[in-house]
């Protein structure tokens, strides 16, 4: 694939640049992809590379802190443009929970989504055991991400490496289920099936969602749609979320092999485990030279965020009626504050009333 794609790979922070630079020397076609950071070091094993806040922090990095973060984005945003000539969808690879990956991050998807570009965030979760610190700062950005996002992945550490394996073994196994999720997009576009999905159907698909899960699965010979199905449905990836699924996206990547019943059989399995829900999706890659006698399945679903807020404000009405109180909580949300830029300190929105940041019920 030539640089005139119209999707772009951007990898936001040290970790997460490092987890695209593998992405893309794992594929077999080009794929076009920047790297972000505001520690200038990332950018010297070559590719595209974006310094955020040069003048502010000397390309020392932010040490961790989000807000500094966000100043050296806005400071630097406008070196993105380049980067974005033509670009319809990017995905976005980041890691929440330090300085850059979370602050820097919310700062390019508010810029793409003013210049119109779709953007897709796969952005992960720290581990339990990097501390309460870590998971604050990425939460009390995560919903800010998500505003500004058409959808973003969230990817649990935990979830992701899993299991009482080595080190080593944890982290190969993230990275391939990243990849699987980050390189659909490509595949799609470059070596569609007999069901195709070109960008601007993926963008209306994406669009509005918020809030998503993914995960993939791999079997070949006899049975492997079977194992492939159950390997889905068993995924602590895939579990309930915050929201009910509004639709499922589905991608196939098998070789010419491909059968109609294992589409058919595919499809069906994952609707009956995730609920009939009113969009499905799916989308056929036929790629004989990395997929000969293999089946892979990358499943998204999708959350409805109207769902969700239309439950909290029917939860709110049925509180109220029951207390039969004259006190009223606050509103849900920014209120006042909604149409200005937020206070963020480690990672939380400071314009956000308390009890809505921890999740803490009112009884009146």
């Amino acid at each position: 694939m030539s640089d005139s794609s119209d999707i772009l790979l951007v990898g936001v922070g040290g970790a997460a640049s490092k987890a695209v630079r593998k992405i893309v020397a794992s594929l077999d076609f080009t794929v076009r992809s920047v790297l972000v950071d505001t520690d200038a070091s990332t950018g010297r094993d070559g590719g595209d590379f974006v310094l955020f806040g040069g003048d502010r922090l000397s390309g020392a990095g932010s040490g961790g802190d989000v807000v500094q973060a966000r100043l050296a984005a806005e400071d630097s945003i406008a070196h993105m443009d380049e980067h974005l000539a033509g670009v319809r969808l990017a995905a976005i690879v980041t890691c929440l929970g330090g300085g850059t990956g979370a602050g820097a991050a919310l700062e390019i998807v508010k810029h793409l989504e003013l210049r119109g570009v779709a953007s897709v965030v796969f952005a992960t979760l720290p581990f339990r055991f990097e501390g309460e610190e870590r998971m604050r700062n990425a939460i009390g950005v995560r919903s800010l991400i998500e505003e500004h996002s058409s959808v973003t992945f969230l990817l649990p550490m935990d979830k992701l490496a899993g299991g009482d394996r080595r080190m080593d073994e944890a982290m190969s196994s993230a990275l391939a289920v990243l990849s699987a999720g980050v390189s659909l997009f490509w595949r799609l576009v470059e070596t569609p099936g007999y069901i195709s999905m070109d960008t601007a159907r993926m963008r209306k698909l994406l669009s509005g969602a918020r809030r998503g899960r993914f995960a993939f699965a791999s079997a070949e010979g006899p049975g492997r749609v079977d194992s492939v199905v159950a390997e889905l449905q068993s995924t602590s990836l895939l579990s309930a979320g915050d929201s009910p699924v509004r639709s499922i996206f589905c991608g196939i990547l098998a070789g010419d092999d491909l059968r109609l019943a294992e589409v058919a059989q595919t499809a069906d399995a994952l609707r009956e485990a995730f609920g009939r829900v009113s969009s499905f999706n799916l989308a056929t890659v036929n790629d004989e030279k990395n997929f000969s006698g293999k089946l892979e399945v990358v499943a998204m679903l999708l959350e409805s965020d109207d769902a969700r807020l239309d439950n909290d404000a029917d939860q709110t009405s049925k509180r109220g009626k029951k207390q039969q109180s004259s006190l009223s909580a606050a509103p849900l949300g920014r209120g006042r504050f909604n149409n200005v830029e937020p206070t963020v300190l480690n990672g939380e929105d400071l314009d956000v009333p308390t009890y809505v940041r921890r999740n803490i019920n009112l009884d009146f």
